[in-house]
């Protein structure tokens, strides 16, 4: 009399290990990517942009940067936005890295750099090269595509 009371305990725990191993654990969230940030004192963000990378001001104006989206903040140790002062101008970089295709194992970078020069906003060109980021970026990557 035991025997299909023991047997219909194991199929109905059968059955719910069978269900639940249908059932996939939810994926780990994608890491957050930086896309605000305070520079200066102001906030900013990066936005998508009919598939470019686009940079809001704190006036609400936008400025559209020389790469595709998705972007982000370039951000120090302390996992915030990056600044470089080069002769007191400070300046911030927004980056992309997208892998290139196998078989390859690097990835295409785009840095851009924006500068505050007399309370406006300034992009300098883009510096591609085939590394993968994010990085900690030398302070020249910062400066080296403006004109002085």
């Amino acid at each position: 009399m035991r025997t299909p009371l023991l047997f219909t305990a194991l199929a109905a725990s059968l059955i719910s290990l069978s269900a639940c191993a249908g059932q996939e654990a939810p994926a780990p969230a994608a890491p957050a990517t930086p896309t605000q940030a305070v520079f200066v004192g102001q906030p900013l963000s990066l936005i998508n942009d009919q598939g470019r990378c686009t940079l809001v001001k704190p006036d609400k104006t936008h400025l559209t940067l020389d790469m595709e989206w998705p972007c982000q903040f370039s951000l120090g140790q302390d996992r915030q936005l990056r600044v470089e002062t080069f002769r007191q101008v400070p300046i911030f970089m927004v980056e992309r890295s997208e892998p290139m295709p196998a078989p390859s194992r690097d990835c295409l970078t785009k840095l851009q750099a924006v500068r505050q020069i007399k309370g406006t906003l300034e992009i300098s060109g883009v510096n591609q090269f085939a590394s993968c980021g994010p990085g900690q970026w030398d302070q020249k990557m910062y400066v080296a595509f403006f004109r002085w």
